[in-house]
């Protein structure tokens, strides 16, 4: 049975006064994470820039008709900085996946028992990096479809570009309108998806399955239980956009909100969602030591609570 929407934040607060080292995995992957990106790609832009821009500096002294000899040589220094940055985004997608699923394993512990600690973070994180690894690419996979909405307006724009000044208002108005709906329409399937799929990364993890099952499951999970993910859902996107906020304040607002999101709005949104998952799949009584392996009922309840 699915708690209240009040005990689970009331109750997810609290968890994380108590377990404040559940911060620790994204502090650690924003860190390990910037020194890797940082290490690949200025690797290739020092083993390729000097090529690269003595090549674009003969293209001032060449002959036309040499050009044309010289860009094999301008498309292999520039596929290089690509494949950096493709392995930087691997990378960082693997480190990502290995700190999240230590996370959320650190939050059901801490949930379940009232305490958790970085050995637990380890252990999550060897055992599931590669199911929440598999599971976040699916899940973006999907959320890249939406580009097919950005084509029409797209197809539309390219042909009259270079010749943009010229085209009258209605046309530049209607060539930004049909931009915009296609926007709009991939903003609001980016959201659909992330409301969708807000559960599998944690089914992964607490249930221990793959990424396949994790997604199915977390799929039906938020089918009989939509309100209550969706209010969830809203409230975290509040909290982050308001953490976001700081960001706006003059010479320290970017570090501020740094630290709130690595310390504060991730580690709740991680209890958060678990202590959710949990009483979904659980019978009520989440405080430590109240787990119960009694048959999960998935009915959807009043998630306002004492809201």
């Amino acid at each position: 049975m699915t708690e209240d929407l009040g005990t689970t934040i009331r109750d997810g607060f609290e968890t994380w006064t108590k377990n404040l080292s559940i911060c620790l995995p994204f502090v650690f992957s924003w860190i390990l994470t910037s020194i890797v990106v940082l290490v690949i790609l200025g690797v290739a832009v020092l083993a390729t820039l000097p090529a690269l821009v003595s090549n674009l500096d003969a293209f001032d002294e060449l002959p036309p008709e040499l050009i044309f000899q010289q860009l094999p040589l301008l498309f292999q220094n520039v596929g290089i900085i690509l494949i950096a940055v493709a392995i930087a985004i691997i990378v960082s997608m693997v480190i990502d996946a290995f700190f999240w699923a230590g996370a959320i394993g650190m939050a059901k512990e801490a949930i379940k028992t009232g305490h958790t600690d970085l050995s637990q973070m380890i252990e999550y994180g060897k055992r599931k990096y590669v199911s929440i690894f598999v599971t976040n690419l699916i899940i973006g996979l999907l959320s890249l479809v939406g580009l097919v909405f950005l084509i029409p307006g797209i197809l539309s724009i390219l042909p009259k570009l270079s010749r943009l000044p010229a085209l009258s208002e209605s046309e530049v108005f209607t060539l930004i309108a049909l931009f915009g709906v296609g926007f709009l329409a991939f903003i609001l399937y980016t959201i659909i998806i992330s409301i969708l799929f807000a559960l599998p990364r944690y089914v992964v993890v607490i249930n221990d399955v793959g990424a396949v099952d994790g997604i199915k499951t977390g799929l039906t999970c938020f089918m009989r239980n939509k309100l209550a993910v969706f209010l969830l859902w809203l409230v975290i996107v509040a909290v982050n956009i308001l953490a976001t906020a700081f960001g706006a304040l003059p010479y320290i607002g970017g570090i501020i909100m740094l630290v709130l999101l690595l310390v504060v709005v991730l580690p709740l949104t991680v209890i958060w969602w678990s202590r959710l998952y949990l009483s979904i799949v659980e019978t009520p009584g989440l405080e430590a030591g109240a787990g119960s392996d009694t048959e999960a009922e998935t009915e959807e309840q009043n998630p306002f609570g004492e809201i």
